[in-house]
């Protein structure tokens, strides 16, 4: 008996969006999966009085509904959108300098992925806030917020400004005798200036040191650059703090890690050793009271392994 109940009502419901539908001269503005069954009606006449309100605000601006009639906030960078408006009326259209196209990438599920509004051009803009966006969609959007009415394009590429650690190096934890590697990445614009420093010495390293040495590249991503810094065959006297040190004609910046060297007869060394290939994340915290001879530590990613 529920069963029929409930057939009853899903029927009834249906027939209620169908009249719906009949009785609006144009399709109602309802996005998702509403639209799957009202959009199916080709556009009529334009009846102004029944276009619904526009939010005060939309990111990435206003634009004419599929039909041209009615006003409606565009879809924003991101959002799913309709590839094929004039058949595919269920998100909506992207807004100014966007484009609608699936996501590069395989398919999940045997499915292909859904359309999203995609940025037209990936250029980086330096703002007249002083702040630096991915791409003009991005700027435009800060501009429709409302919070920046008067916000503009200062120059292309990103703003000049002091460097900034995007990840900074991590405490390492090993045994005597094998390598590690600390790792710095730095974005900002000019190219910036990176070395690294042990402890409270003034000079830069690798210096005098035969089993030190420092690389940097460009990357992973634009104005960003990363540095390593690499001990071979460590040693006790290694261990100590380690600095990644940066600057540019606009401000300077460091992050340091600690670097801590266990001696092959130490009682932790059989624990280290099972832990031999990976960067080692102290949690040691040396204020607080632990039994005599015990130490807390954690593992975390990444030390060389040496052939």
């Amino acid at each position: 008996m529920a069963v029929t109940v409930s057939c009853h009502l899903q029927i009834l419901a249906t027939l209620l969006l169908v009249a719906m539908a009949a009785s609006f001269p144009r399709r109602l503005p309802f996005k998702g999966w509403h639209n799957l069954i009202l959009d199916s009606e080709e556009c009529s006449a334009c009846q102004v009085k029944l276009c619904p309100a526009v939010p005060p605000s939309c990111p990435a601006g206003r634009v004419r509904d599929v039909c041209g009639c009615c006003w409606e906030c565009a879809r924003a960078e991101g959002w799913l959108c309709d590839a094929n408006p004039r058949s595919d009326r269920v998100y909506g259209l992207c807004g100014e300098g966007l484009v609608c196209r699936a996501p590069e990438g395989e398919a999940a599920f045997g499915l292909a992925p859904e359309p999203r509004c995609a940025c037209a051009k990936r250029e980086v803009l330096c703002g007249t806030d002083q702040k630096t966006y991915r791409n003009s969609c991005q700027l435009r959007e800060a501009r429709n917020s409302q919070a920046e009415p008067d916000l503009a394009v200062a120059h292309r590429g990103p703003c000049k400004s002091a460097p900034v650690i995007v990840t900074a190096p991590r405490d390492i934890l090993s045994l005597e005798g094998n390598d590690i590697m600390f790792g710095c990445e730095v974005s900002s614009f000019p190219v910036v200036f990176v070395e690294w420093r042990k402890g409270g010495e003034s000079g830069a390293l690798p210096g005098d040191s035969t089993h030190i040495t420092v690389q940097s590249r460009g990357g992973p991503q634009r104005y960003e650059i990363t540095s390593w810094l690499q001990i071979r065959t460590l040693q006790k006297e290694d261990e100590g703090l380690y600095t990644c040190y940066t600057r540019n004609q606009f401000g300077e910046t460091s992050s340091s890690a600690r670097l801590r060297v266990v001696p092959l007869d130490s009682p932790l060394a059989a624990e280290v050793q099972a832990y031999r290939v990976g960067v080692y994340g102290v949690s040691d915290d040396e204020d607080s009271e632990q039994e005599e001879g015990s130490t807390s530590f954690s593992f975390e990613q990444g030390t060389l392994d040496r052939d």
